[in-house]
């Protein structure tokens, strides 16, 4: 390949596969409880997907995207600019209602980045990145970099840091935005919404976007997320969405603070001009899947996520294993400490029946290597219990044979 980076991450990937933990296929039980299936054909709990509430197989979605596919056929291939479906209002118009402001639709939220970063942000304004806001949106402002637009990263929600640089930044530059993510995405931390919202009041020039993908559905009124069930969207946030997790469809979106910015990113966004809109058999679904949301249904099912969630945290605190992050969010991470041991840990899981994800270089620091676990409606207490058993098993493993260190392990992750 001729890049050792590349390289690396090469081998590490191909090594996953080769053992049986990575690069799997799935298939679907008879009562719509997906498994992951390994190369071996071994059935799976998953602690994988991020189909939170588990509506993907939900009876209702799927007749929305068939209805809609009868009526409008696949795919309308056109700009948005000349023409689009009559589903995309309908879509766009219930999907406010959840969000409480407008709304514009994209295939996927990394084209709503791309089509909503290079118009929001300009050449005499300044970006922040947080350490860990999510690799799409760094691949959006690398557009805006292009342009000369000033960019810096800080470390990971440092609010003196922040603050200190919108003080700096504001001197030179029109408008200093912060970008982060709602629920970051590999360790489960969160964004400090709150916080956030008082340099929102107190800085003229300050502003933010945040991407809430991990945060919809199981949180916020009507599954709004993660932020929006903390503050309500300022009017310099811009908030990103996705579909394709919670909702159980697909897709992404724009939840804008007026309908000036919804009318701009309409107009002039590049993947809505350039041919890029949502297949009907989606927006079918995003349709359904919005009246579930709107609906008392929704509580239900956040209720009984939550049941799950605090269960995992609380045997973790009584079992002693060790997380990176103990807010209760859907998304847990246990530190491993070398990737030989993500090697290990994960051959032990899938033969106890149990599928995670393995947080390995280059999508994290060697050092940060680690399993992480989704906590969905696909599982039962039953299957925690289970899943944490064999963790715990695990850990002990490490410590008799390797004199593993938790109190080492976790030092890597500090700042």
């Amino acid at each position: 390949m001729g890049n050792s980076l590349l390289e690396r991450a090469y081998q590490v990937i191909d090594e996953t596969r080769k053992i049986g933990i990575g690069h799997l296929a799935t298939q679907s039980e008879p009562n719509g409880r997906k498994m992951a299936v390994n190369i071996r054909g071994a059935k799976v709990i998953p602690f994988s997907l991020s189909d939170y509430l588990m509506l993907m197989h939900d009876q209702r979605i799927i007749d929305g995207a068939i209805a809609s596919i009868r009526e409008n056929g696949f795919n309308l291939s056109i700009s948005r600019e000349f023409l689009h479906l009559h589903k995309t209002d309908e879509a766009e118009e219930i999907l406010a209602q959840v969000f409480g402001n407008p709304v514009v639709v994209y295939p996927k939220t990394t084209l709503a980045h791309v089509g909503a970063i290079p118009l929001l942000v300009g050449r005499k304004d300044a970006v922040v990145l947080d350490h860990h806001v999510h690799a799409t949106i760094q691949m959006a402002v690398d557009m805006v970099r292009a342009h000369g637009t000033h960019i810096e990263t800080i470390r990971h929600n440092n609010l003196q840091q922040l603050e200190e640089r919108i003080v700096e930044l504001g001197k030179s530059h029109e408008k200093v935005w912060y970008m982060a993510d709602g629920i970051y995405s590999m360790y489960g931390d969160v964004f400090p919404a709150k916080a956030v919202e008082l340099l929102l009041n107190k800085y003229e020039q300050f502003y933010v976007y945040v991407d809430d993908a991990h945060g919809v559905s199981w949180a916020g009124p009507h599954g709004s997320g993660y932020v929006l069930s903390q503050i309500k969207q300022h009017a310099k946030m811009i908030l990103a969405v996705s579909f394709g997790k919670g909702f159980g469809v697909g897709g992404g979106a724009i939840v804008c603070p007026g309908e000036e910015i919804k009318k701009l990113l309409v107009y002039l966004s590049g993947p809505l001009m350039f041919t890029g809109p949502l297949e009907s058999t989606t927006l079918g679904g995003l349709i359904a899947s919005s009246k579930i949301h709107l609906s008392p249904e929704i509580s239900q099912l956040q209720n009984q996520l939550k049941e799950i969630i605090d269960y995992f945290y609380d045997r973790c605190d009584e079992l002693g294993l060790p997380l990176i992050n103990k807010v209760h969010t859907p998304t847990a991470y246990f530190p491993m400490g070398k990737p030989e041991n993500i090697y290990l840990s994960g051959t032990i899981l899938f033969a106890e029946n149990l599928s995670v994800t393995a947080g390995l270089f280059p999508a994290v620091p060697v050092k940060n290597v680690g399993i992480r676990v989704q906590l969905t409606l696909y599982q039962t207490k039953k299957d925690v219990e289970k899943l944490l058993q064999v963790m715990n098993g695990i850990y002990r493993k490490f410590e008799k044979e390797q004199g593993f260190s938790i109190e080492e392990t976790l030092s890597h992750f500090k700042g």
